[in-house]
């Protein structure tokens, strides 16, 4: 704030000083040098400097940048004539004084008019120069706040549908014990034992926007012995994940969710054993998640369920429209769940 205050002055100065400089050479070189010019001239820079200033105070208080149209070119119109016939004012009555008899011509309203236009243009020059200043910082002020509203927005959302995906998952979760409660009580207990590990899990990540795959995959496998209770030898998996993307940053249960997916598309539909694969690569500056379980997908590319849909919510709000997921038949019995995000590898708080 200070250096602009200092560089506002610097440039008021320095501006003033150059245009009566000029108009001191015009006139030397017309009537020859006198003393007398210098301090002509630093009166007009002084009342140059006081009425430019005025204008530029009363413009902000009044907020004419603001007004419509036709009203603001109204009142910096008015302002560069009033200014101006101050600067006449005072020049009219120092070049009688100090041109004498070279001070030829007559008053007049041509003369009053010439004089008028003469201080207009540095005048119009210095109002043009400081409006496109004030418009262009109007427009910074402008694109940093809706920056600001945008990044509020994007983590409103985030949130919330961070906060949709812990009922989503534990609803999951208690109709998987839900089911061992009468045929086999103590499975049930050991669901809720696992279900509460979980969900001190979740807790933990819950205001994080991402976590390491590594902490992702521990979570995964507590959710996969949670429902290896319920499936029993319906149920395996395998992991096949790249150590070099375990520290990589995803959105916390991004993962598992499509697991959750795989389970409740998959392998409850399937009176056999069911294997659920894990895979993670990096390709390129990116990584590949995938998730391959047994099933049938009828419509190709479907993404159903308020999981998938979070999931891809949460990523475009991450990452645009470099982040994806592709859920699509694999062959005849498998269906891929993919997952593709730019690597990155420090988490977002």
């Amino acid at each position: 704030m200070i250096l602009r205050q200092r560089m506002y002055w610097a440039l008021q100065s320095g501006g003033w000083f150059a245009w009566m400089l000029n108009e001191a050479v015009l006139y030397t070189n017309q009537y020859g040098w006198h003393w007398a010019w210098l301090y002509a001239s630093l009166a007009n820079i002084s009342l140059a400097i006081l009425l430019t200033h005025q204008y530029k105070r009363i413009t902000k208080q009044f907020a004419w940048q603001d007004l419509p149209l036709f009203a603001m070119l109204r009142n910096h119109f008015i302002a560069l004539c009033v200014m101006a016939t101050c600067l006449v004012a005072l020049n009219l009555p120092i070049d009688q004084y100090l041109l004498g008899e070279n001070f030829e011509v007559q008053m007049s309203p041509f003369i009053i008019t010439q004089y008028l236009f003469n201080f207009m243009k540095p005048l119009a020059i210095w109002m043009l120069i400081y409006f496109f200043f004030q418009y262009s910082k109007k427009q910074l002020v402008m694109e940093r706040e809706n920056n600001q509203l945008e990044r509020a927005i994007q983590e409103t959302e985030g949130k919330v549908l961070r906060a949709q995906m812990n009922p989503h998952f534990v609803f999951n979760a208690l109709n998987s014990i839900r089911a061992l409660i009468t045929e086999d009580p103590a499975k049930a207990k050991k669901g809720i034992n696992q279900l509460s590990k979980l969900l001190r899990s979740s807790l933990l990540t819950e205001r994080k926007k991402t976590i390491s795959i590594a902490e992702e995959l521990d979570t995964i496998i507590d959710y996969l012995n949670l429902e290896k209770i319920r499936y029993e030898e319906r149920l395996t998996w395998k992991l096949d994940v790249a150590k070099e993307i375990n520290q990589a940053q995803i959105p916390p249960m991004l993962l598992q969710t499509l697991v959750e997916n795989a389970i409740k598309h998959g392998i409850a539909h399937s009176s056999k054993e069911g294997l659920i694969e894990i895979k993670g690569e990096v390709i390129g500056d990116q990584i590949q998640l995938q998730v391959i379980n047994p099933g049938h997908l009828k419509i190709r590319g479907e993404s159903t369920g308020i999981g998938l849909i979070n999931s891809q919510n949460r990523l475009t709000l991450l990452f645009g429209e470099t982040a994806h997921i592709d859920l699509k038949p694999l062959d005849k019995n498998r269906v891929l769940a993919s997952v593709t995000i730019p690597y990155l590898a420090e988490t977002i708080a």
